[in-house]
């Protein structure tokens, strides 16, 4: 079983509390676990909880105005979401779906308010880390608008080496739609750079090697 409260406390929202501090926040909570591919909450659904990711990876998603799915996110152990809208009434911005087993704890959100206003603290972590986000999230768009493939889909494993460790677990559709290119497009690159040792491509991963960092 999963030891949430060190988690928590190696979290930046949480970095510092005590145990006592952390204690309102686990009894108001639950562990939920999902399989593969199971979803955590749909796009537009009432926000009822925020999630502390502690085994596995967590897909986010949009659906275009087409009407076709748009993979905008990849979390890793240790991240808390959604990144926006943690407080008030509003909706999830985003599908949250499972890749491979996945547990999280469900913070209800009314809770975690009353919580907030008891620890301003909290608070200003969570300004602190959203800025982060959004500092990464105009990072991404500026690379979609004005960067070719190749440099795309680097600082893309990039990211996710930051998340996820050196295994990477997704397939080539879903580093496709991150960075918005083609299944086809991402396994050329990815057997490039394996001719140049620099990555070992599986089926659903992708191990990134030493030299990988060393990409330019």
């Amino acid at each position: 079983m999963k030891d949430w409260k060190n988690h928590l406390k190696e979290m930046p929202f949480f970095e510092g509390l005590t145990n006592d501090e952390l204690e309102p926040v686990l009894t108001m909570s639950r562990i939920r676990q999902l399989k593969d591919k199971e979803v955590l909450f749909w796009e537009g659904e009432p926000k009822t909880h925020i999630y502390v990711l502690g085994e596995g990876t967590i897909l986010i998603s949009k659906l275009t105005e087409t009407g076709e799915e748009s993979l905008i996110n990849v979390l890793g152990e240790g991240e808390i979401f959604p990144h926006s809208g943690f407080f008030g009434s509003s909706v999830y911005p985003g599908t949250a779906t499972a890749k491979k087993n996945v547990t999280v704890l469900a913070i209800p959100v009314d809770s975690f308010e009353k919580l907030i206003e008891s620890n301003p603290e909290i608070a200003i972590r969570i300004i602190q880390v959203m800025n982060k986000k959004i500092f990464y999230l105009q990072k991404k768009l500026n690379e979609i608008l004005s960067l070719n493939v190749e440099s795309r889909l680097k600082g893309a494993l990039a990211h996710l080496q930051d998340t996820q460790g050196d295994v990477i677990r997704l397939t080539h559709q879903e580093m496709g739609n991150i960075i918005g290119s083609t299944r086809e497009t991402v396994s050329r690159q990815l057997k490039k750079w394996e001719k140049q040792d620099l990555v070992e491509v599986k089926k659903d991963r992708v191990i990134l090697k030493e030299d990988f960092e060393s990409l330019g």
